[in-house]
């Protein structure tokens, strides 16, 4: 092999990792993302499951007899 080769191949697969790696990384930035938005919405369920909880749950007050 001559060096002209050399250089052209070390160039393929420095092109093709680039690209998988690109892709690679915006995916896990698309998943990075969607867990975010998921754990969101799981903090809102979670506050109105716990105010529905303390409406269901309220102990009425008992009136004074006096």
């Amino acid at each position: 092999m001559n060096l002209t080769e050399v250089v052209t191949i070390i160039s393929a697969i420095t092109v093709v990792v680039g690209i998988a790696v690109s892709l690679l990384n915006k995916r896990i930035d698309d998943t990075n993302k969607r867990i975010d938005e998921l754990r969101q919405e799981l903090k809102e369920e979670i506050r109105e499951i716990r105010m529905l909880l303390y409406k269901v749950l309220e102990v009425p007050h008992k009136e004074d007899k006096g």
